[in-house]
């Protein structure tokens, strides 16, 4: 008997030892199981549209605006009165596209609406 309770304590160090790693491995899998299944964001295709007037009543006209490919290099004249350069979905390639767009009037309630959304912002004449 005196064999058995020496193995009984024998066995609890043992589990008293081995406890904490067993709950830090336990802890790292779920920490990798986790991570291991974040989905990355989905990056939105975009072109852009270079609004070419400065009159504000041709905000909503589809040719008004330029099919662009690169914002960076276009130059805006500084202000927030009309868009300057619109970000769109792909899709919207085309002008008469981009004037059934700009022309819905649940996205855009009020032609303010269009240059606010407008990447790049200029001032009007």
């Amino acid at each position: 008997m005196l064999f058995q309770g020496n193995k009984a304590s024998l066995n609890m160090k043992n589990l008293k030892i081995k406890l904490p790693f067993l709950a830090l491995l336990l802890g790292l899998g779920i920490i990798f199981t986790q991570s291991a299944f974040t989905v990355a964001p989905v990056k939105r295709a975009v072109t852009y549209w270079f609004f070419n007037s400065s009159d504000p009543s041709d905000i909503r006209v589809g040719t008004q605006y330029s099919h662009i490919i690169n914002p960076d290099p276009v130059s805006c004249p500084t202000g927030t009165d009309l868009p300057c350069v619109l970000e769109v979905d792909e899709s919207i390639d085309t002008q008469p596209e981009l004037n059934t767009y700009l022309n819905n009037m649940t996205t855009f309630p009020t032609d303010a609406n269009i240059t606010a959304s407008a990447l790049r912002k200029k001032l009007g004449d």
